[in-house]
């Protein structure tokens, strides 16, 4: 299974008020098929963890072409690209039964000892030139977002991770703080536009007690409307989103 597809039928849970699917509903489903296929591949989370580490994402870079609608059914498809430098690359795209591309996607992961919270740096597991597919779905590894320069963020709210945020690794998951930009974003730029693009940088953990000042920018160029929107636990910037409408 060195590529993994798999039909899925857009639920009413993974859609927005307009009945098309929400960006965070493509982002957990490449989760779990990310999952699926590195487990057939031999180095999912059971494998994993038995060698004391595990994957956490670093970078995404999503493109959406067209929405689906609720109750449409979909093909997802990913794939394992290798090793550069310290990134393991997984790529992404979503089509409708017809073949048309809706969404396409690249990502970056580390591995980390699970009790140091370490970078492990080689991994014979997910290193395997054998295991890999060597096929673009974006050909540019997810870039650095860099905040706007002489832009002072807004602080928009402070949020309390909560329970139901934290996953198997112990700490906030990686599609909550796509959540927490989106639900940043002006109402007024949200209810009529869609999301075109959207890029993730994940700097540092979020932890369970945690509490997250969230800030924005927001910005009118050539992309369109464009929000750029920060997570800091203290003194420290957690992650940092761009999206585009």
């Amino acid at each position: 299974m060195a590529k993994y597809s798999i039909n899925h039928t857009i639920a009413c849970y993974e859609a927005d008020a307009n009945n098309i699917m929400r960006p965070t509903a493509m982002l957990d489903m490449m989760q779990e098929a990310a999952n699926t296929n590195a487990a057939s591949l031999g180095f999912g989370y059971d494998e994993m963890r038995a060698a004391n580490t595990g994957w956490v994402i670093s970078r995404i870079h999503l493109r959406f072409k067209r929405y689906p609608q609720w109750r449409e059914e979909v093909n997802l498809q990913t794939w394992h690209k290798g090793v550069a430098k310290l990134f393991y690359l997984r790529d992404f795209i979503l089509r409708d039964m017809n073949g048309e591309t809706l969404a396409e996607a690249t990502s970056s992961w580390l591995i980390i000892d699970m009790n140091t919270r370490r970078l492990v740096r080689n991994s014979d597991l997910a290193s395997s030139p054998e295991k890999c597919t060597k096929e673009d779905a974006i050909a540019e590894p997810a870039e650095k977002v860099v905040l706007p320069v002489d832009v002072e963020p807004e602080l928009i709210r402070k949020h309390p991770v909560t329970w139901s945020e934290i996953d198997a690794n112990g700490h906030v998951n990686n599609v909550k703080y796509v959540v927490w930009a989106m639900d940043a974003v002006k109402l007024e730029d949200i209810k009529e536009k869609a999301l075109k693009e959207l890029l993730v940088n994940y700097d540092a953990e979020v932890m369970p007690g945690d509490v997250v000042k969230i800030s924005r920018v927001r910005i009118e160029n050539e992309e369109g409307i464009v929000y750029y929107i920060t997570g800091r636990v203290e003194d420290k910037q957690n992650f940092c989103v761009k999206l585009v409408f």
